[in-house]
C-alpha cells in the first residue's frame, strides 16, 4: 500500500473504530487484542536490549497491522452493503415493473369498458334512426305519399339490418309491405309480409306475427282471395293476445270473409 493511500486508511479506520456501533466495538476489540499483542512483543525485545531503532519499526509494523485488520473488515463491510444495497435496488424495481402492471390493468379495463360503452351507443343510435325513418314512412302513408312511405321505409330496413335487429327488421319489413300495397305493388308487398312473419316466428314474437299475418289476410281479402284471407286471418287469431284490439279487428274481419 502507497504512504498516501495508508495516510487515508488509517483516520477513516480510526474513525469508525470509535463509532458507538457494533461494527465500531467489533473494530476496537480487534485493534486492542492486536496492540495488546505488539506491546507484549515490543517489551519483551527492549528487556532482551534490542536498540531503538528496531523498537521504532516494530512500532510502525503494528500501527500498520492494527490499520491492514481495521481496513479488512470495513472492506468486507462495504461488500456486504453493496450487496444489501443491490438488492433493495432490485427489490425496487420489481415493486414498480408491479406497480406499472397493476396501474395498466385500470387503463385497459377503462378501454374495454369505453369501447363497450361506445359500442352500446352507436347501436342506439342506428335504433333511433330506423325509428325515425318507419314512424316518418307511416306518416307519409297516412298522407297519401305511398313512394315517399317506401322510400322512408326501405331507409330504415338498411340501417336495421346492419345493426343486426331483427325486432327492428320484421316489423320494417311489415311497414314497407304496407306501403308496396298502397302503391299497387301486391306482389311484392306479400313478400314483405312473409319475410316480416318468417322473421318474427324465429325469433319467437307471436303477437307481431299474428298483426303480420293479419296484414297479409287484409291484402288477400281486398284482392278478392277469400281462401287465402281465412287461412292468414284464421293464424293471425291463433297468435294474437285474445283481449287485444287487433284481436278483436281480425275475429270481425274473419266474419266478413266467411
Amino acid at each position: 500500500m502507497e504512504a498516501s493511500a495508508l495516510k487515508d486508511t488509517i483516520p477513516g479506520n480510526a474513525r469508525a473504530a470509535l463509532e458507538p456501533t457494533a461494527h465500531g466495538g467489533q473494530l476496537r476489540r480487534r485493534a486492542i487484542a492486536v496492540g495488546g499483542f505488539g506491546v507484549l512483543v515490543l517489551g519483551f525485545l527492549v528487556v532482551i536490549g534490542l536498540g531503538k531503532l528496531i523498537a521504532l519499526l516494530l512500532l510502525v509494523a503494528l500501527v500498520g497491522g492494527v490499520a491492514f485488520v481495521v481496513g479488512r473488515s470495513l472492506r468486507r463491510r462495504g461488500g456486504t452493503l453493496r450487496h444489501a444495497a443491490g438488492a433493495v435496488q432490485s427489490a425496487a424495481g420489481s415493486v414498480q415493473s408491479a406497480a406499472g402492471t397493476a396501474a395498466r390493468r385500470p387503463v385497459d379495463g377503462l378501454r374495454t369498458r369505453n369501447t363497450e360503452r361506445g359500442k352500446r351507443s352507436r347501436e342506439r343510435d342506428r335504433g333511433k334512426e330506423a325509428g325515425r325513418l318507419n314512424a316518418r314512412g307511416v306518416e307519409l302513408r297516412r298522407q297519401g305519399d305511398a313512394l315517399g312511405a317506401v322510400a322512408a321505409h326501405r331507409a330504415a330496413l338498411e340501417i336495421a339490418h346492419a345493426a343486426g335487429d331483427p325486432s327492428t327488421e320484421a316489423m320494417t319489413l311489415n311497414n314497407l309491405g304496407l306501403a308496396l300495397a298502397h302503391t299497387g305493388d301486391e306482389r311484392a308487398a306479400i313478400d314483405h309480409f312473409d319475410a316480416s312473419a318468417t322473421l318474427l316466428r324465429e325469433i319467437d314474437d307471436a303477437h307481431h306475427e299474428g298483426q303480420v299475418l293479419a296484414n297479409l289476410g287484409f291484402l288477400h281479402g281486398r284482392s278478392g282471395r277469400n281462401e287465402q284471407a281465412v287461412y292468414c286471418l284464421e293464424a293471425a287469431l291463433d297468435r294474437l293476445e285474445p283481449d287485444s284490439r287487433a284481436f278483436r279487428h281480425v275475429e270481425e274481419q274473419l266474419r266478413r270473409a266467411s
